[in-house]
């Protein structure tokens, strides 16, 4: 969206967070590479008509008005262009070349697999857990990605990833893990729930030699008694509360995010005629963010200091780990699963 002043000067283009482009010496309208896609896709790749995957159907002139007071809504309608859009039915040209640059730069990620860094640890935090803390990490990496034809990808194609970010924004209280801690599982009155292992003879269905085959098997079983009491041997089931999965998955894919602005930076800045396409100022771990300092108290100024070294030194480690987040993957050339 354009803004323009009072006395109807430009002010440039608005992101999604509100930060308009500026304007370098030359004229150019300049920003980072996330507002810079943000502009792409909301104000030029709309320009994009709709993705055809068959023949057109006939209309009448006033169908399209009909299917829009049905649905208040364009997109169940018409759905969206190649580049994800919802199309700008008003507009009256084609998008800038800047833009069709950027959005072919970010379409082109869906065909890189990822790649695990080897140093990767999001959550530091649960390492206190032990071993739900390593169980919540893997459960996260399980449902973020696909395993499939020899690569593993997300789940969430990186370009819609990328489009989610330039019209919503990103959510940094989303990948905050402070609150959480160690539970046990609980009946409704607050008294802890306790389990027992034990072996049982359990029918195969087969008879053998004229006898019911049996096999032995280990089951879970009440671990109390008839007062109430646990029972030998009895056990609680730990579990985190709040569930980390969802801020790790958050964590992860904005890693991911900023490794595909690196990428798309690389591409197309450097091919730019209209616009200047600087780097990322999106902080790299802002979970680790510390406070500020109006609100730290004197004897946690040395926390502070030590909380903004790890933020440093997380920046200039993801600084140099962006790339291998992705490794190309030409889906024609790849060989039969």
């Amino acid at each position: 969206m354009m803004k323009t002043g009072a006395d109807g000067a430009d002010l440039g283009f608005v992101t999604s967070r509100n930060r308009p482009l500026s304007r370098n010496a030359q004229g150019k309208r300049s920003g980072p590479v996330e507002d810079v896609i943000a502009w792409a896709w909301r104000d030029e790749l709309p320009k994009v008509p709709r993705r055809q995957d068959g023949p057109m159907a006939m209309a009448g002139g006033w169908d399209s008005t009909g299917r829009f007071a049905e649905l208040l809504s364009l997109v169940d309608a018409f759905g969206v262009n190649g580049y994800g859009a919802v199309p700008d039915f008003s507009a009256d040209s084609w998008p800038c070349e800047d833009a069709q640059a950027i959005g072919d730069a970010v379409m082109a990620l869906d065909d890189c697999a990822l790649e695990l860094p080897e140093d990767w640890r999001p959550a530091p935090e649960l390492d206190r857990f032990g071993g739900l803390g390593a169980k919540a990490v893997s459960e996260a990496w399980r449902r973020m990605t696909h395993d499939g034809q020899g690569r593993v990808t997300l789940r969430l194609k990186p370009s819609e990833l990328i489009i989610r970010r330039a019209v919503m924004g990103w959510d940094a209280d989303g990948m905050q893990l402070d609150a959480v801690r160690q539970e046990i599982d609980r009946h409704g009155n607050g008294k802890p729930r306790y389990y027992l292992q034990v072996t049982q003879d359990q029918l195969t269905g087969k008879v053998v030699d004229g006898v019911d085959e049996t096999v032995a098997r280990t089951i879970e079983v009440n671990g109390v008694d008839k007062r109430g009491d646990a029972l030998p041997g009895a056990y609680t089931k730990p579990y985190l509360d709040p569930d980390p999965v969802n801020a790790i998955i958050a964590r992860a894919e904005h890693e991911i995010w900023l490794s595909a602005l690196a990428m798309v930076h690389e591409t197309v800045a450097h091919k730019m005629q209209d616009v200047v396409m600087l780097p990322t100022t999106i902080p790299v771990a802002p979970w680790l963010t510390p406070m500020p300092m109006a609100r730290v108290l004197p004897d946690l100024v040395g926390n502070a200091v030590l909380l903004k070294a790890q933020q440093d030194k997380a920046d200039a480690a993801m600084a140099l780990r962006f790339p291998s987040w992705f490794k190309l993957f030409n889906k024609k050339n790849a060989a039969p699963a």
